[in-house]
């Protein structure tokens, strides 16, 4: 097999080299042919001028005749050549035929294969000067622009000015040798609509051409949201269990502080110095039972700028109704409105 692979490689070298000798052959036998038939004129020209008895007849007869017998070889041997170039460049020609039907059966299926997923984008760019080369319709309707501002462009002005950092980085990591990394960026469609794009890109190795790369596009602006969403939903079970371990921690103890202040206050005449005293605890003690209803009624999951770059709960909007959906009656609920007496 291997000795066939090699017999088939060197077959086009062997018949141009046998081409070019038959060429040659046959330019220096006309080349020869010329010189002779000149010479042989000569000495007709020389014999005519001394006249018939003075010259060597059977001499000139002799010189035409091998300028006719080389006249024929040189013919057959062009003849020969003219039907060797023929067939050459006949089978040339089916070969580049059979190349450009596979090449066009191939284009067929690259076509075929990034046209016809219509949710999956395809480009391909170099590494080079980074210009983006092709794109299927799927990737020019990602990006929210015509196909003359996609190829041809480069691959950095179809992204968001903050987003062209990260996309360098990859192109020097695929410079460097990785054969295929991910990353997600944010641009924007048509309607100018934030969108996540997750880019799949792969090196392609070819040492006759400069170095490409191509990329499966993915619109995963739904799966962010939903993994978005999710988090949030942990973060909200969380504080909800949370809250509602604290509301019920809280509640007993508050109720026991609320009733010993109020009968320290039904006790306490108001000019007594202790009075005021307990009359603030009192109402300090109706503040954290205020808190302690807000933790409770907690629906979603609020924070805020704390110290530095602490951030902590924001009790008053997690706790504040929700305008679009009905409140879920989670467990004890205190709406800190509480009566002065327990």
């Amino acid at each position: 097999m291997n000795e066939m692979n090699v017999l088939e490689r060197l077959r086009p070298y062997v018949q141009e080299l046998i081409l070019g000798v038959m060429l040659l052959l046959s330019a220096a036998g006309v080349v020869w042919v010329l010189v002779r038939s000149m010479s042989a004129s000569w000495q007709i020209d020389a014999f005519m001028k001394a006249g018939p008895k003075s010259g060597d007849l059977l001499a000139v007869l002799k010189s035409l005749e091998g300028v006719v017998n080389l006249s024929s070889v040189v013919i057959l041997l062009l003849a020969s050549t003219l039907c060797f170039t023929i067939y050459y460049f006949v089978q040339r020609q089916r070969k580049l035929a059979r190349a450009a039907a596979i090449i066009k059966k191939s284009q067929n299926r690259y076509r075929f294969f990034s046209e016809a997923p219509p949710s999956i984008g395809m480009v391909r760019f170099d590494l080079v000067e980074v210009k983006v080369l092709d794109a299927n319709r799927a990737a020019i309707s990602l990006f929210g622009r015509p196909r003359s501002e996609i190829v041809g462009k480069s691959l950095f002005s179809l992204l968001p000015e903050k987003e062209v950092p990260k996309m360098k980085q990859a192109i020097q990591e695929l410079r460097a040798g990785k054969a295929s990394l991910e990353l997600t960026v944010a641009m924007y469609d048509e309607l100018n609509q934030k969108r996540y794009i997750s880019w799949h890109i792969t090196s392609l190795k070819n040492p006759d051409a400069e170095p490409e790369a191509i990329s499966i596009v993915l619109d995963v602006t739904d799966k962010m949201e939903a993994e978005k969403e999710r988090i949030e939903k942990e973060r909200l079970a969380g504080v909800l269990e949370m809250a509602g371990a604290t509301a019920h921690e809280l509640n007993q103890p508050l109720q026991v502080i609320s009733g010993i202040a109020w009968m320290m206050l039904s006790r306490l005449d108001k000019d007594d110095p202790n009075y005021k005293n307990a009359e603030k605890i009192y109402a300090e003690v109706e503040r954290m039972a205020n808190i302690a209803g807000k933790i409770s009624s907690i629906s979603s999951y609020e924070v805020k700028k704390y110290v530095g770059e602490t951030r902590i709960i924001d009790i008053e909007k997690a706790a504040a109704p929700k305008k679009k959906k009905k409140s879920p009656g989670l467990g004890y609920v205190n709406n800190g409105n509480r009566k002065s007496s327990p």
